[in-house]
């Protein structure tokens, strides 16, 4: 499996030596552009440099070009691009954390991250999807949105998790969450945890860039972000689920082929309050993301 790669390689930097030559919202559209001005603000010079090489932009335009990179995943058709598994890795809640056969094809989150770091660290050539992507990126490009949206996807807990119900997707809420920016209606928990818990957030800290200024000064200021690997990432992420979702929620367990949603599960009441709850581990997580991308 990919993600056995010795740790040391995953701190050498991408976003600095990838760069030396050359829908569905997961986390929600602004959580993965939170992530990404994270990272930009954290980026050494050099790795500035680099990575508005790699996305057609200068120093100016940078955040917003990582932030706007960060939701390009989201926008392209995945099943046609053979892109969708790759987005997520569905880790029993019910059962101690293992991978096992999930990565099977390097099918998943954790083996798409590290082959994103090592195609832009190693200059690979020969990326391509099983169909061409619409909106189009250059090659090198379309790795490093990948790289950065999947870094956010996966600090996502119910992108490592699942009780039979493909990570909350198939867990319908008795009342839809509303929406006074008049976007669509929030009806299944896997999209409360993808738009209203960030949405939760940026009712404290602000708006994308004031939250992401705020969890970056946090950082500066002296919380810790282990670097860890993404098999560890997912590890967190997978605990998380367990805690501040099928737990707190006490929601019974389920089993089911992969992909596949259990029969009988009930629809789930959502309040204000229970999305309240998790604001500081879905800052943790945000912030988590963002540094450790800066650093990969």
């Amino acid at each position: 499996m990919m993600y056995q790669r010795n740790t040391a390689r995953l701190a050498s930097i991408a976003l600095a030596v990838l760069l030396a030559a050359g829908p569905a919202w997961p986390w929600g559209r602004e959580g993965h552009r939170v992530v990404a001005l994270v990272a930009a603000k954290n980026l050494s010079p050099e790795a500035r440099a680099k990575a508005a090489a790699i996305l057609g932009t200068d120093d100016a335009g940078l955040e917003a070009a990582m932030a706007a990179a960060a939701t390009w995943p989201d926008e392209i058709n995945k099943p046609a691009t053979g892109t969708a598994n790759w987005h997520f890795i569905d880790v029993s809640v019910t059962a101690p954390f293992a991978v096992g056969t999930l990565c099977a094809g390097h099918d998943c989150v954790i083996d798409q991250i590290l082959d994103m770091e090592d195609r832009l660290q190693n200059n690979r050539t020969g990326f391509t999807l099983k169909k061409a992507p619409t909106p189009a990126r250059p090659m090198t490009s379309q790795e490093l949105a990948f790289l950065i949206h999947f870094v956010g996807d996966i600090h996502q807990p119910l992108h490592s998790a699942t009780d039979g119900d493909r990570g909350g997707n198939c867990v319908n809420l008795t009342s839809p969450l509303n929406h006074s920016d008049g976007s669509r209606a929030t009806t299944e928990l896997h999209a409360a945890w993808d738009v209203d818990e960030v949405m939760s957030v940026f009712a404290v800290l602000g708006d994308e860039n004031a939250t992401a200024s705020a969890l970056f000064e946090r950082f500066q200021s002296g919380d810790t972000v282990p670097q860890l690997t993404p098999l560890d990432w997912s590890h967190e992420s997978n605990d998380m689920a367990k805690t501040d979702v099928y737990q707190k929620l006490n929601l019974p367990n389920h089993d089911a082929a992969a992909n596949k949603c259990a029969p009988g599960i009930a629809d789930v009441a959502l309040t204000q309050a229970y999305l309240d709850s998790n604001q500081a581990d879905v800052e943790t997580q945000l912030m988590r993301a963002g540094i450790r991308l800066s650093n990969i």
